[in-house]
């Protein structure tokens, strides 16, 4: 499946899971772990709208990025 950033940047991934690796090394000086990434970008999400980004695991974690508008599935 493809998905866009809200910067118009597109991924593919097959699962959720794979889109959350994708999105932590996209970052040009990305953070030393998965879970690093994900606390840093439930912090951005929070300070950017007030959204509330779980950081239990990256699916559920990509989820709230769908749900908060950050993500966007592209079916072409």
């Amino acid at each position: 499946m493809r998905y866009r950033t809200q910067n118009g940047e597109l991924l593919e991934a097959e699962s959720l899971r794979q889109l959350a690796e994708a999105l932590w090394q996209s970052k040009f000086d990305p953070e030393p772990t998965l879970e690093g990434w994900m606390a840093g970008s439930a912090r951005r999400a929070a300070m950017y709208d007030g959204s509330v980004i779980r950081t239990s695991s990256p699916e559920a974690h990509v989820e709230d990025l769908i749900r908060a508008g950050f993500l966007s599935a592209v079916n072409e």
